[in-house]
């Protein structure tokens, strides 16, 4: 996913899954706040919760 697609649901409270770095999937409930670079990073999603690598996100589906 790229940050155009994902500033599509700066916020919004979605359901995002994702893989850890051991292949893991994981899935959280966020209100995505923002989609930013970190330098030396990469793409970010910026949540309420905790924040997520754009290059690790497998799925993001909006929660009513």
């Amino acid at each position: 996913m790229t940050i155009p697609e994902a500033k599509a649901y700066v916020g919004k409270d979605c359901s995002v899954t994702w893989h850890d770095r051991h292949g893991k999937e994981h899935s959280t409930k966020i209100h995505i706040e923002d989609v930013t670079f970190v330098p030396l990073y990469g793409a970010y999603l910026m949540g309420d919760i905790e924040d997520v690598c754009l290059d690790k996100v497998t799925r993001i589906q909006t929660i009513n």
